[in-house]
């Protein structure tokens, strides 16, 4: 999970260095309130990525839910919204990677495509939006579109939903 790697390395480079500079460098206190909350946003990003790798997704007929620290259950009964976005890391948009934002009235999960069965839970949301008749924006369709054709053979069928917003 080089996403996870990542993570850790910048949280833990980041909060290492502004803490570390404000506990030797002795600077001025505007400088030192800066380092402070520099330090604390990287603390933060780490304790995040800690939740990201201890939550588990568990995937059947009835719906999907999250296990771990982060804790949520979404029923495909009661799907109000899926979501999936697509965030190039290069300029040709040849690199990146998708997220998968499924909510109903009480919850929001959201799912890295780093995430191994990303296809199936995508397809398998889009199933249960399809028999909901949710409409979904474009840049999910074209999303789901991509995905389906270009993932080596997931099971991500084609929406046959609506578009809309």
């Amino acid at each position: 999970m080089r996403s996870l790697s990542i993570g850790y390395a910048g949280g833990g480079a980041g909060s290492a260095a502004a803490l570390g500079l404000l506990a030797y460098a002795q600077p001025a206190a505007p400088v030192a309130w800066a380092l402070a909350a520099v330090g604390a946003l990287f603390l933060v990003y780490f304790v995040r990525t800690v939740g990201r790798q201890l939550t588990h997704f568990e995937l059947d007929e009835a719906g999907i839910r999250a296990r771990g620290p982060l804790v949520a259950a979404i029923r495909w009964e009661d799907l109000r919204s899926l979501q999936l976005d697509y965030y190039s890391t290069r300029r040709d948009r040849e690199e990146g990677w998708m997220q998968l934002k499924l909510s109903d009235a009480q919850s929001t999960i959201r799912i890295d495509s780093e995430l191994d069965g990303f296809g199936v839970v995508a397809g398998r949301a889009a199933q249960a939006a399809a028999q909901r008749g949710l409409a979904l924006d474009a840049a999910t369709l074209s999303n789901l579109e991509a995905l389906a054709g270009g993932n080596g053979g997931t099971s991500v069928p084609p929406f046959r939903g609506r578009a809309g917003g």
